[in-house]
């Protein structure tokens, strides 16, 4: 399945999900649903973003980028992660402003809609996970993040709302302001997970090695090409949904130099056979 397609089921979701919170927080009165319909407005827009952006990383390597177009990736996550966090601003500070405005009693059917979109959202942001760990991309497991966020954020619009009703039967004052404190939580998890995605796509910026699971595979692979005794080294470094492969393999010491570049060609081809592989580099190492 493509980078573009898994992130157009989240976009159709994301659609369904903003039409029914604000919908609903308009309808039945509450500013908690209407503020997490608009976290789920920036999970929108960052699936458009997301999706047009992933055509371009995806390019493939030309002359001026001789490594493909791979880090395009990180950069989007960057500006997803600086986007995110301006959102949870300039929401944090709408609700700040009006904190002591008179306060309104969501109706009794609010929570199940609350309800309805935990399950929904938490549905959707497992997919993206799951599939982003998959394809290895950071970008879809970011938006996974941003995702579960939302799922947090639910709940959290959940309890504030359940806190109105109930301040509203046992006159308790600060209980009223429940839906409002709800908004305000609902800002400090947008504003962390887009600190997240800053840091992470920074890491990835500056050249972040594959996981050994994924690496292993790749060790396998060389150690079976006939000629290599040993892989004495692998270093693979991602470079957006692709990767770079830097291999030092073992081969016999009483064989000739051209013997030993065929082995080592013989590896290159191997693992360019891969799709994933954008640039590979392999030493020969004699062995005793």
């Amino acid at each position: 399945m493509s980078l573009q397609s898994i992130m157009k089921k989240s976009f159709y979701v994301n659609i369904f999900l903003i039409v029914v919170k604000i919908m609903s927080g308009i309808f039945f009165g509450s500013v908690a649903l209407i503020a997490d319909g608009i976290h789920s407005v920036s999970d929108l827009l960052s699936d458009v973003f997301v999706i047009l952006g992933i055509g371009h990383s995806l390019k493939p390597a030309d002359d001026e980028h001789p490594f493909g177009h791979g880090k395009f990736e990180y950069i989007l996550s960057l500006i997803l992660g600086l986007f995110i966090i301006l959102i949870a601003y300039n929401l944090g500070k709408e609700v700040v402003m009006n904190f002591n405005d008179p306060v309104v009693i969501p109706r009794l059917i609010t929570l199940a809609v609350v309800a309805l979109v935990v399950f929904v959202k938490l549905y959707l942001a497992r997919y993206l996970i799951k599939k982003g760990k998959e394809v290895d991309s950071q970008i879809i497991r970011a938006s996974g993040q941003e995702s579960l966020t939302d799922v947090f954020s639910s709940i959290v619009v959940f309890v504030g709302i359940l806190g109105v009703m109930i301040g509203k039967a046992t006159n308790i004052d600060f209980l009223l302001k429940g839906d409002k404190i709800a908004s305000i939580i609902i800002v400090l998890f947008i504003f962390k997970i887009g600190t997240q995605i800053v840091l992470e796509a920074i890491v990835a910026l500056q050249g972040k090695a594959v996981s050994k699971k994924i690496s292993d595979i790749y060790y396998d692979l060389i150690l079976s090409v006939p000629g290599v005794i040993t892989v004495d080294n692998i270093d693979m470094i991602a470079y957006g949904p692709y990767y770079q492969a830097l291999v030092d393999i073992g081969v016999k010491s009483t064989i000739t130099v051209k013997e030993g570049h065929d082995i080592a060609l013989k590896v290159s081809k191997t693992l360019y056979a891969d799709e994933k592989i954008c640039h590979v580099v392999v030493h020969v190492n004699p062995e005793e």
